[in-house]
């Protein structure tokens, strides 16, 4: 397809010129109607006005003399021009006067009654020899003293009216050209102009550059029409700068979480092969790399998980699911570990929740593991189920510990994130379990959320209905 058909300059400029055409030639076409109905009534009120000259004349006295002795005078004063033509017909069938230069084939029609006011509708129309419009008038009138009954008929042939209509088309076709192309110039013009702050866009858009995406695009003297979408490519920068900026901590992050077990495999082994050692010593090493190489394997199953997820790859299959015995179970399996920590797991709540039972279990262990990690030793770990807004299911994780500071809370659902900078009891956390449970919670359509005040940190889990 050529580049032609797709520019927006030209296809506008193609619609503005036709709409001008159309435009154009409509108004030409009333106007040229309007001007040849106007002229047209007046041929045929000069037509009438020549047919009631010539019943006065030939009323008076004398008329009939006149004719006989000087019929020339008469034809004159009454034809005037070439293209007039009159014929005065006794009765008995006599021509009086018959001025036909042309000698054109009369139809006549009846005629009008001699004090029978006449109108528009008693001319009738026929076509001359040469093909030209022509107009006929027929009427009774009395001739003389006494009187005689005679039929006038008065015709005109409009050969030069419709030169000049002609002519008048022409005209009109000539002002339609000169207007299309001059539409299209001032079109192509004022979109050049107009699409001027388009291509600023396009310009800036063309600098965008990876870690070059806080310019923002200038909405000051820009078009009012263009303002949502600058506001919308500003937006979009903003979230792709957040989302680079994002991609950027992630990679770091991951590279210090990877660089850490690596380093320890890497530094253990080589202190081993130093010198020879015993299998006890071998052993040890093994034991201590395994350890290291599951911490790798559940981070890595853990980011497959959340790439999945991420995409839409993963479709939940829900089911009804009693809350209580979830709650149970997860008690009875973290039970050992919060016992080795003096904290005690408290059940309340009952009903059921749509969800897929291992992504839920999931959800509900990495808020459990994460709640005994951080409580207070000798506290309480409540696990509460609360009706929820619009029919749905809200599940809590609360345990009394240290609050989390206000600045640390939007980020906790974030990959790798640890409000703690110094990231300890990182051998027992890869900073993905909260990132988990966002991602389990998009799935089934759902929101996770977390509290944090001096009396405990509340993680909630709310399921739509």
């Amino acid at each position: 397809m050529s580049k032609s058909s797709h520019s927006l300059t030209l296809r506008v400029t193609l619609v503005f010129v036709l709409i001008v055409v159309l435009l154009s030639a409509g108004l030409g076409v009333y106007l040229y109607r309007s001007f040849v109905m106007e002229i047209e009534r007046r041929d045929d009120i000069l037509l009438l006005g020549k047919m009631r000259q010539i019943q006065q004349l030939l009323g008076n006295a004398g008329t009939l003399d006149i004719i006989r002795e000087r019929p020339q005078y008469f034809r004159d004063t009454m034809s005037g021009q070439e293209n007039s033509l009159v014929r005065i017909v006794r009765a008995d069938g006599t021509r009086l006067i018959d001025v036909n230069p042309h000698d054109e084939n009369l139809v006549l029609p009846p005629a009008a009654a001699p004090d029978a006011p006449l109108t528009a509708r008693d001319i009738v129309s026929w076509t001359s020899r040469d093909g030209y419009p022509a107009r006929l008038v027929v009427a009774s009138a009395r001739i003389g003293q006494p009187a005689q009954m005679a039929d006038i008929s008065v015709a005109r042939v409009y050969g030069d009216r419709s030169a000049m209509f002609a002519a008048y088309r022409w005209q009109i076709v000539i002002a339609v050209a000169v207007s299309a192309v001059l539409a299209a110039l001032l079109a192509a013009l004022m979109l050049r102009r107009g699409l001027r702050p388009l291509h600023s866009i396009a310009a800036h858009a063309a600098l965008v550059r990876p870690g070059k995406l806080e310019q923002q695009l200038d909405a000051r003297g820009a078009p009012t029409e263009l303002l949502p979408l600058i506001g919308a490519l500003n937006a979009m920068l903003a979230r792709l700068q957040e989302g680079y900026a994002r991609l950027s901590q992630f990679s770091a992050d991951l590279a210090h979480e990877f660089r850490t077990p690596v380093t320890n495999l890497l530094g253990q082994s080589q202190v081993m092969l130093a010198r020879p050692r015993s299998s006890g010593e071998y052993e040890q090493l093994v034991s201590s790399n395994v350890e290291e190489l599951e911490r790798l394997s559940r981070m890595i199953d853990s980011m497959l998980f959340l790439a999945r997820a991420q995409h839409e790859e993963m479709l939940p299959d829900k089911q009804a699911l009693s809350i209580a015995e979830e709650f149970a179970r997860l008690a009875d399996f973290y039970e050992g570990l919060a016992e080795e920590r003096q904290l005690a797991l408290v059940c309340h709540g009952s009903g059921t929740v749509q969800a897929e039972p291992q992504l839920l279990r999931r959800a509900l262990g990495n808020l459990l593991s994460n709640a005994i990690r951080h409580a207070t030793p000798g506290s309480r770990i409540v696990l509460r189920a609360d009706p929820g807004t619009g029919g749905g299911m809200a599940l809590s994780v609360t345990n009394i510990g240290p609050a989390i500071a206000a600045q640390h809370l939007p980020h906790l659902f974030e990959r790798f994130y640890r409000a703690d900078p110094s990231r300890t009891d990182s051998a027992a956390s890869s900073g993905l379990g909260l990132a988990i449970v966002k991602a389990i919670m998009a799935l089934h359509g759902g929101e996770a959320s977390v509290v944090s005040d001096a009396g405990g940190t509340t993680f909630a889990l709310r399921f739509p209905r």
